[in-house]
C-alpha cells in the first residue's frame, strides 16, 4: 500500500534536508512537497498549504522552536508535527512531549525508523522513538526521587498553596520554598506549577 503523505521539512541544515527528502521519497510511504530553512517562510508558507506531516529541527538558529512547535499544533491541529533532532536530553524530549508534539525522533535513528514516524502520526498515533522513549523512562526513574521535605512541597503545591502558605506550614522561609519548586520544575523536567502538578498527579505521587 502506497501512502503518498505529504510531508514539509524546516531544518536549516541543506544537506539534512537533502538528504531526508531523499530518502523520503525512494519511498512507498510519503513525499517532501517543500523544505525550509527558517522558521518565517515555514510560517509563511502554511498560510498557503498545509503538508500532512511537518518534520521539525526544534533546535533551528534563527528562532524558537518550542514556541513554533506550539504554534503549529494550535493554529493547524491537523498538521502532525514530527521533531527530528540531534537532542536527546530527558529535560528537552519532556517538554516537547508536554507540548503535545505527535513524533519525537532522534537524528541518530534509521530511515525505516522515520518513515514509521510519519505514518503513525499520521495516522492519528503518538510517535517516540525508542531511544527517545528509554531516556524519558530513566528520565521519570530519576524525577521523581524525592527527599521528605520536596514530598511535603509538591503535595502543598498540588493543594494549590503559595510559596508564603507552604513557607508558614512547613516552618521554613518564603525563599527556601521557591528555591524547592524550581528544583522541582527541574527533576520533573517541566516548566511550570501547571505541568508539574498534572505529571505529579500522574504518576501518583500525591
Amino acid at each position: 500500500m502506497k501512502y503518498r503523505i505529504d510531508v514539509n521539512i524546516l531544518d536549516d541544515h541543506t544537506m539534512v534536508c537533502e538528504g531526508l527528502t531523499d530518502a523520503i521519497n525512494r519511498s512507498d510511504v510519503a513525499h517532501v512537497s517543500r523544505t525550509f530553512n527558517t522558521i518565517e517562510s515555514c510560517r509563511q508558507a502554511f498560510r498557503e498549504r498545509r503538508p500532512d506531516v511537518l518534520l521539525l529541527d526544534i533546535s533551528i538558529p534563527n528562532g524558537d522552536g518550542a514556541a513554533f512547535c506550539q504554534e503549529v499544533i494550535e493554529s493547524y491541529p491537523k498538521v502532525k508535527v514530527v521533531a527530528v533532532t540531534i537532542h536527546d536530553e530527558y529535560s528537552v524530549i519532556r517538554r516537547f512531549t508536554d507540548l503535545g508534539i505527535h513524533g519525537y525522533v532522534l537524528k541518530s535513528s534509521t530511515v525505516d525508523t522515520l518513515l514509521e514516524a510519519i505514518v503513525s502520526v499520521w495516522q492519528g498515533r503518538r510517535y517516540v522513538s525508542a531511544e527517545a522513549e528509554t531516556i524519558l523512562q530513566q528520565g521519570a526513574a530519576q524525577a521523581v526521587s524525592l527527599t521528605a521535605v520536596e514530598q511535603n512541597i509538591l503535595r502543598l503545591v498540588c493543594d494549590g498553596m503559595t510559596n508564603p502558605q507552604i513557607a508558614d506550614q512547613l516552618n521554613l522561609s518564603t525563599e527556601t520554598v521557591n528555591w524547592y519548586r524550581k528544583r522541582l520544575l527541574t527533576k520533573f523536567g517541566v516548566k511550570n506549577t501547571v505541568s508539574l502538578v498534572r505529571q505529579a498527579l500522574k504518576e501518583q505521587l500525591v
